[in-house]
């Protein structure tokens, strides 16, 4: 393909291009599918009083927030998980693009990563 476009013409704009108008394209699809499925779908009626809250002061959510072990353990997972993805993907990426300089060549080796990984998270589900 890259043959066949003219001079000053970058293969990496048009495929970005491309993959734009794909997404825009998508997302009027789920724009569409979501008015169709408000507008179409009935929803069942629900004899089923909601029960009352209690509503607590801020301190009183701070002091269940700390005395809660699985909402600890919740937000010590986010914040590892936010500085490992920090610490880890900035270090590789910046030797994946010395490994590839080209933006064509980095988008096709991370098509090609993000590929393996589907299909490994797949098969990881599939066998848990």
């Amino acid at each position: 393909m890259r043959k066949n476009l003219g001079p000053g013409v970058g293969g990496w704009a048009i495929s970005l291009k491309g993959v734009m108008n794909i997404v825009v394209l998508m997302g009027f699809a789920i724009c569409g599918l979501y008015w169709w499925t408000n507008n179409s779908v009935p929803l069942p009626e629900c004899s089923v009083k909601k029960k009352k809250k209690p509503k607590m002061r801020i301190m009183e959510s701070l002091k269940l927030l700390v005395s809660s072990r699985y909402i600890r353990d919740l937000a010590t997972l986010v914040v590892s998980y936010g500085i490992n993805i920090n610490l880890v993907e900035v270090t590789w990426k910046s030797k994946l693009k010395a490994q590839f300089p080209s933006p064509n060549e980095y988008s096709s080796f991370m098509g090609d990563f993000s590929t393996a990984t589907g299909i490994a998270t797949f098969i990881m589900m599939l066998l848990s």
